[in-house]
């Protein structure tokens, strides 16, 4: 039998890693200027289909998923916080020049990097705070 007074190790940058591409897979196959996306999949279409309307149903519920772990980790305060440093990050890039809002398509990639990224941090903060903290676990009341 495993000893409970004993956390196992954490290894947070794979964690963080994974949880970070799944997020950013969920927000880039709804929708991306590629033209490869579900949304483009199912404008093309005249009528959806079952498969269309089944892997539309898996996708939202991954993103309220992904979502909600983000809001109950993190809350309104460190979803603000991210934000803001993900802004920040974007406002000084366009400032050194390596990218502009001319194009749109660019802009478009960099809202959903910056949403992907939101949610990436969120579902693995609470991982990131029990390692800091030594907590065995992290619990917030739901609003």
């Amino acid at each position: 039998m495993p000893r409970l007074d004993i956390n196992p190790p954490l290894h947070v940058v794979s964690l963080f890693a994974r949880r970070s591409l799944l997020a950013a897979l969920l927000v880039f196959g709804t929708y991306n200027p590629s033209g490869n996306s579900y949304y483009h999949w199912i404008s093309n279409t005249e009528s959806l289909t079952t498969t269309q309307i089944c892997v539309g149903i898996l996708l939202l519920t991954g993103l309220v998923a992904i979502a909600r772990m983000t809001f109950l980790s993190i809350g309104y305060f460190g979803i603000a916080a991210i934000s803001v440093m993900v802004l920040m990050g974007i406002t000084f890039g366009v400032g050194l020049g390596f990218f502009g809002f001319q194009d749109v398509e660019i802009t478009t990639y960099l809202v959903l990097f910056w949403i992907a990224l939101v949610l990436g941090v969120g579902t693995s903060w609470s991982f990131v705070q029990k390692r800091l903290s030594g907590e065995r676990d992290v619990l917030r009341t739901p609003p």
